[in-house]
């Protein structure tokens, strides 16, 4: 008799497990999932905003409210965001429930190349990064003769400067002359910087002049550090 009731009892078990996950399953098929928190890594740029990414999903039909629970695929949305050209890195996970969580790195321009046939930024990898209809980052323009440099050569002296703390807030502009470059000061007197090789020798050249060079504040127009060992001056 015991042995019956034990094994009715395993029956019984069996029978509403099987129950509950074919109650589970329909209720799954039938359920949406929802977007509940999009964070963005904030940096000095605002390239990505919520209302961006909700945009973005909706117009490519792969927003999370729009997708059942048994067919979201993270892949699909994170592939979908890593592709827009301001963000770098997306992840995307969700709970039991259905409620879609997403985390987004933003792209990190460096530089911005300015052109006859439009503009562009180089981000921290050295890759382009096309410009934006709604925000503008404030980057060290390189203008001029653009085509006389490779994208190396842009890419080494663009990260020197975005590197250095006080050359990223000093230097405002690099302008392009037949593959010599001219740095222009947010203050301060033109620098005729030359061909983009022994930098680090200029760079220190450079900034031991603003440390040490001009004790007597005299008015100079430029400045040349394109020459071994010589610090060259030109007043006003």
């Amino acid at each position: 008799m015991k042995n019956i009731f034990n094994f009715l009892r395993f029956v019984v078990s069996i029978t509403l497990l099987i129950f509950m996950m074919y109650l589970s399953h329909i209720s799954v098929e039938n359920k949406y999932c929802t977007l509940s928190n999009i964070s963005i890594e904030q940096d000095e740029n605002s390239f990505v905003t919520n209302d961006l990414v909700v945009s973005y999903l909706r117009e490519n039909m792969l927003h999370p409210d729009s997708i059942k629970l048994n067919e979201f695929s993270f892949t699909k949305i994170e592939n979908l965001l890593i592709n827009h050209p301001s963000i770098k890195k997306a992840t995307v996970y969700s709970n039991w429930h259905g409620k879609v969580s997403i985390y987004i790195d933003q792209r990190q321009p460096i530089v911005r190349i300015q052109t006859d046939e439009g503009g562009y930024y180089l981000d921290e990898d050295g890759l382009k990064m096309p410009l934006s209809s709604h925000y503008t980052a404030r980057k060290i323009l390189l203008t001029g003769d653009i085509n006389s440099l490779n994208k190396d050569e842009i890419f080494l002296i663009s990260k020197r400067i975005y590197n250095d703390k006080f050359l990223n807030k000093q230097i405002v502009q690099i302008d392009v002359k037949e593959s010599e470059l001219s740095l222009i000061p947010r203050v301060g007197e033109q620098i005729e910087f030359g061909k983009i090789k022994n930098i680090n020798e200029k760079f220190m050249k450079l900034m031991m002049y603003y440390k040490h060079g001009n004790i007597k504040n005299v008015e100079y127009k430029k400045i040349n550090i394109k020459y071994k060992n010589q610090i060259v001056c030109i007043k006003k």
